[in-house]
């Protein structure tokens, strides 16, 4: 049952649905580690992670149009998801095929597991992941958070579930691998359109609505594909500067350290439909306490993951995979950074200012890729992350005072603690107690 804080609540359904749903997921990359070692985990990271990025780019903004169109205009949801779902297709298909056909033409450049067929996966997974992204956005602008978190929490299983079956019954190779994730993705994209048109339906395309949709969304695409690439970049820039081994080294650190983002996550996500829907006054107060709360809860998970992960990393991943502890390290201050540009640029969107929410995310971008530039050739995973954790914390800054220039705050209240900011906190145990 959601508190009365409505932020509260529904960071800590999206938190514990995204805890469970990537445990599911966790287990699959454990499974990729052992079965495929590092230079072919190091290949699927490359063909999963280049899909989400191809599909953010092919989303375009509608994902975030769609989710503050849709907090507020109850009368236009059904056509707000038939305009989703076209506009996903048509552009998914078209970007992903153009990015396979880059792939093709850089011929021995491009990373060597990735052939034909894998690009063939990277494909079908921009398309599919393109309407998981779309259709988890109306849920959320719907504020039906239960089924987007059930979703959640389950569906990410049926990917370990399908490499055990063919591991068993052929063996696991990368093209399988990949297969299995695309499998796993339609089958969320599937139970997520369902249950958002249910009750809704899909109505008649409107193009003005959908024109009024990309103009908003471009201005908050460049934001949201910057934040996502904030993620990727490294990954994908690992795979042309530096060997396959080192990008599945440094893919497991980022896999165990983004357990520290997920509450961050959830709560900028829990905030923005919550946030649109409400006054100036309300939304700012809504804000800081939102970022009061993860700020204090995400610091404290930083301390354990630094004192455990160098524990548990090799004895889990197995002795190949000893060399993730040190970009892991690297990674975990990052995560405060990340928490202030995912609240204060998701408040932003909120008050109707696309453009200024972008600024956070794109000054990490730029940020990231500079240094990765310049450490990954030099310094391997080690330097991916520390520039990770640099762009973070740089556009994170950037995202706090964006915030305050538009709507200005005592600079006592970014941290000061105050009445109400353990609602998150009592939020998230409270399913722990009540077990």
């Amino acid at each position: 049952m959601l508190t009365a804080d409505p932020v509260a609540g529904g960071s800590a359904l999206l938190f514990w649905s995204k805890v469970m749903g990537n445990a599911g997921y966790f287990v699959a990359v454990l499974m990729l580690a052992r079965a495929l070692g590092p230079t072919g985990r190091g290949t699927i990271a490359f063909i999963t992670v280049t899909a989400l990025v191809v599909a953010r780019i092919a989303a375009f903004g509608i994902t975030e149009a769609t989710i503050v169109f849709s907090a507020r205009r109850r009368d236009e949801r059904g056509a707000l998801l038939s305009n989703m779902v076209i506009f996903m297709i048509g552009s998914a298909l078209f970007v992903g095929a153009l990015a396979c056909g880059v792939l093709l033409l850089l011929g021995d450049e491009r990373p060597s597991g990735v052939g034909g067929p894998e690009l063939a996966m990277l494909a079908l997974g921009t398309l599919v992941s393109a309407l998981v992204d779309g259709a988890a956005g109306f849920l959320l602008g719907c504020d039906r958070l239960r089924r987007l978190a059930l979703i959640t929490a389950t569906a990410s299983w049926v990917y370990p579930l399908l490499l055990a079956t063919i591991w068993i019954a052929s063996g696991l190779t990368v093209l399988w691998a990949a297969a299995a994730w695309v499998a796993t993705e339609t089958l969320r994209a599937g139970l997520l359109l369902r249950q958002s048109a249910r009750g809704i339906g899909l109505a008649r395309p409107r193009l003005r609505l959908l024109t009024e949709s990309v103009r908003f969304g471009a201005r908050a695409w460049v934001g949201s594909l910057a934040r996502f690439l904030n993620f990727r970049t490294d990954q994908i820039l690992m795979g042309f500067l530096a060997s396959e081994a080192a990008l599945g080294v440094y893919a497991v650190a980022v896999n165990a350290s983004e357990a520290l983002l997920y509450l961050p996550a959830a709560t900028a996500t829990a905030l923005l439909p919550v946030a649109a829907r409400a006054d100036a006054a309300h939304r700012a107060e809504q804000t800081l306490r939102a970022f009061r709360s993860v700020a204090l809860v995400t610091s404290g998970a930083i301390v354990i993951a630094a004192l455990i992960g160098p524990l548990l990393l090799p004895a889990v991943f197995g002795s190949a995979f000893s060399d993730s502890v040190k970009p892991f390290l690297w990674l975990l201050p990052g995560a405060l950074g990340f928490a202030a540009t995912a609240v204060f640029s998701n408040a932003l969107m909120a008050s109707s200012a696309p453009g200024l929410s972008s600024l956070g995310a794109l000054v990490s971008l730029v940020v990231g890729i500079g240094l990765d530039l310049v450490l990954i050739p030099r310094f391997g995973a080690s330097g991916a992350a520390a520039a990770a954790s640099a762009a973070f914390l740089a556009g994170g800054a950037v995202a706090v005072l964006v915030y305050s220039h538009r709507s200005p705050f005592a600079w006592g209240a970014l941290l000061r603690p105050r009445r109400g900011d353990l609602h998150v906190l009592r939020a998230l145990v409270r399913p722990l107690r009540a077990s």
